[in-house]
């Protein structure tokens, strides 16, 4: 399952980034395999999706959560 899967407020541990020319970014906003994140919000209409990861809230579009890999815990 990806992360733009992952049902509001459920958590979910980081399997792997897909690859993308996104990957680098994602990783370099924290998105690392072992790490946990909880879907906070989603915005209606397919908009950004709010995931909770730590102390931190990161916003991210529908399609790189979609390169997300996890599972839920």
């Amino acid at each position: 399952m990806t992360a733009a899967a992952l049902p509001l407020n459920r958590s979910g541990k980081i399997l792997e980034i897909l690859p993308s020319p996104l990957k680098i970014n994602l990783m370099e906003l924290g998105f690392l395999p072992g790490k946990y994140i909880t879907l906070h919000h989603q915005a209606p209409s397919g908009g950004p999706m709010a995931f909770q990861m730590e102390e931190t809230l990161l916003a991210l579009r529908k399609s790189e959560a979609e390169l997300i890999r996890v599972e839920l815990i």
